[in-house]
Formats: C-alpha cells, structure tokens, sequence
C-alpha cells in the first residue's frame, strides 16, 4: 500500500493525525494498486457517487482534484470532532454551486 501525504507530495508512514482534523482515503488505483491518502477534512467530499478529494498542484500552483469511484474505495476515516462542521460546510458550498449552474 502507498501512503501519501499531500500537503508535502511525499510518501509517509505516518498515521492519521486526528488533532488537526485530516480524512484519510484507501481505495484501488486503476493498476489495481491499493493506495492511502491523508487530507485535511475540508479538501475531501462525497458527490455523484465518487469521493473527490485534492490530490497535489499542477505546475501552474492549481490544485489538482481526484475522482474515485465509490466501489474503488476500500473506506475513508475521518476525525469525529471535524466532522459535523465539515459536512454543513460541504452542504453550503454544493446549494452554492447547484444555484449559480441554475441561475
């Protein structure tokens, strides 16, 4: 298993920092590989049946967003104490994108 840590770009060993509020993702790359990857709660969400989470920046300091299909994931581990204030911030910023697509 591949463990990667974004906010460095580097493969760690380390585990799940619950204090400062991280989610971590384990789920079958298409190689089927298995790979983990720890982000802060707020750069991971559920949406059209995929997790979506920020995966690094391109060369132009874009973040770069990955796509995976819920049956690729084996599971995703998020802090308790984040949690609640993470979805209704996830829920506010989707009622903000479906307004300005409808608008």
């Amino acid at each position: 298993m591949t463990d990667i840590d974004i906010d460095s770009g580097t493969q760690t060993e380390t585990d799940t920092e619950r204090e400062l509020g991280t989610a971590t993702i384990v789920y079958e790359t298409p190689a089927e590989d298995v790979e983990r990857v720890t982000v802060d709660n707020e750069h991971i969400a559920y949406f059209q049946n995929h997790w979506l989470f920020a995966y690094g920046t391109d060369e132009d300091g874009n973040d770069v967003i990955r796509r995976v299909p819920h049956e690729r994931v084996h599971y995703v581990e998020r802090s308790v104490e984040e949690l609640e204030s993470t979805f209704e911030s996830g829920v506010e910023k989707a009622k903000g994108k479906l307004e300005e697509l409808t608008d």
